[in-house]
């Protein structure tokens, strides 16, 4: 009889997200600009276990939910890869805006912090509140298939608190990796009434260049006004929109 043929899944790293979080530490480090914004207010909890939520990942982290065989069988049999040459992902979120006492920290949208920019109000977030970076999270997990940034990093870990979110995207970035897969294209929308951000797009887009390991022509950053309407048109709120587009490089 023919031997069967064993399926090699790929090795998990052990204690994946501490390793991931000092790596990417390490490399803003070395990385950052003026421009970027500091991580001296990252708090990382020593010993504190938390409980985990319904649906949280917990330390078994997103390889957990890599498929497990290179096909599967449909509901009326036919049999479909589970690693497509192309995937689609996308990507929102939405945070409050307040004054910097109520926020606890300031505004960074796409990496670039806006201390230095004149404006006063601060983003309301368990970690930094940014927008560009979490959409775009989403937007990679999303595609992959893989649970959310929110079940992947939850918002009760004080880990997270005041994270620098290029944790966050740069761990997004390793799972797609992981699965063979690279960035297609990018497309960012972001929705704000205030900041403005048209001087500093050049500089975001730089950030997720780098960050998805891509190029300038794979990326685009757009923003947007909402006409004065809600919280968002107030300026007591800002969002994004993100949809990236993955390539099968296997």
């Amino acid at each position: 009889h023919k031997a069967p043929t064993m399926l090699v899944t790929p090795a998990r790293t052990p204690t994946l997200k501490a390793q991931a979080y000092t790596q990417a530490k390490r490399t803003f480090r070395l990385s950052r600009t003026s421009q970027r914004r500091s991580t001296a207010n990252v708090v990382m909890a020593q010993s504190t276990t938390q409980e985990l939520r319904a649906g949280d990942v917990g330390e078994q982290g997103g390889e957990a939910f890599f498929p497990t065989a290179p096909s599967e069988t449909t509901a009326t049999g036919a049999e479909l890869p589970t690693e497509p040459p192309m995937r689609i992902g996308h990507g929102w979120d939405i945070h409050r805006l307040a004054s910097r006492e109520e926020a606890g920290q300031g505004c960074v949208i796409g990496g670039v912090s806006f201390d230095d920019t004149g404006f006063e109000l601060g983003t309301v977030a368990h970690s930094d509140g940014d927008v560009l970076y979490h959409s775009l999270t989403d937007a990679i997990l999303g595609a992959l298939g893989l649970p959310d940034i929110g079940q992947l990093f939850p918002d009760n870990d004080p880990r997270w608190r005041g994270a620098d979110s290029e944790a966050f995207m740069a761990e997004a970035v390793r799972l797609m990796k992981l699965r063979g897969y690279r960035i297609m294209n990018v497309d960012v929308t972001l929705i704000l009434q205030k900041p403005r951000v048209s001087a500093l797009k050049a500089a975001m887009k730089e950030n997720v260049v780098r960050i998805c390991d891509t190029v300038p022509a794979r990326v685009n950053i757009k923003a947007r006004t909402h006409e004065k309407v809600d919280s968002i048109g107030e300026g007591r709120a800002m969002s994004c929109h993100v949809v990236c587009m993955l390539e099968n490089t296997k």
